[in-house]
């Protein structure tokens, strides 16, 4: 099975350090995931099972790290990647055969009148699989804290645009930082 080891978000170091996290070199270690601070949207894994250009993403294959950071912020990990694609069906099949797993999970979460989701468990993250019609693209990030309240107060601190927290769809809170601030999704997630 796969593991995550490797995102291209983007942002600058100024983005990043506004939201109180630990940047050196142009990347940010969040939990065994090292943030690349890039215009491509992309992801790496430790190993792949087949050909990567069915996904449509930039991937690549990197090392796992036991690297640790510690951020002002208090995130720990990468909780979720939401990575959209056209076709469930298809995308799920790519992914499965390069991950070398299929989907830990697969239903409509906010319903049945939601979109249908699939999850990949890639270490301590998922990979949240969602068909929105278009071309396939990471789309945002998910990361977690312990501590959401204290995450929010240290963000804000530190100048990030962030909202309160309010009930995840997938349970505990989740806290959203303004996407003007990255031009991408991310957000926080805690108890």
């Amino acid at each position: 099975m796969a593991i995550l080891t490797w995102l291209g978000v983007p942002g600058d170091e100024r983005a990043w350090t506004a939201l109180g996290f630990a940047v050196k070199d142009g990347s940010a270690q969040i939990g065994r995931v090292r943030c690349e601070l890039t215009c491509d949207r992309s992801w790496g894994f430790d190993e792949i099972h087949a050909e990567v250009v069915t996904l449509g993403v930039p991937t690549a294959v990197l090392p796992a790290t036991t690297e640790a950071a510690h951020h002002p912020c208090g995130v720990t990990h990468v909780d979720h990647v939401v990575y959209a694609v056209r076709d469930l069906d298809m995308a799920t099949n790519a992914l499965t055969a390069v991950l070398g797993t299929g989907p830990r999970r697969r239903f409509h979460p906010r319903g049945p009148k939601g979109p249908e989701m699939a999850f990949y468990r890639v270490g301590e993250a998922f990979i949240e699989v969602v068909a929105n019609g278009a071309e396939p693209a990471l789309i945002g990030l998910a990361l977690w804290s312990a501590d959401l309240d204290a995450t929010v107060t240290a963000i804000r601190a530190a100048g990030g645009p962030i909202g309160d927290p309010k009930p995840a769809v997938q349970g505990g809170r989740i806290a959203t930082v303004w996407h003007g601030h990255l031009d991408w999704g991310l957000a926080i997630m805690g108890p």
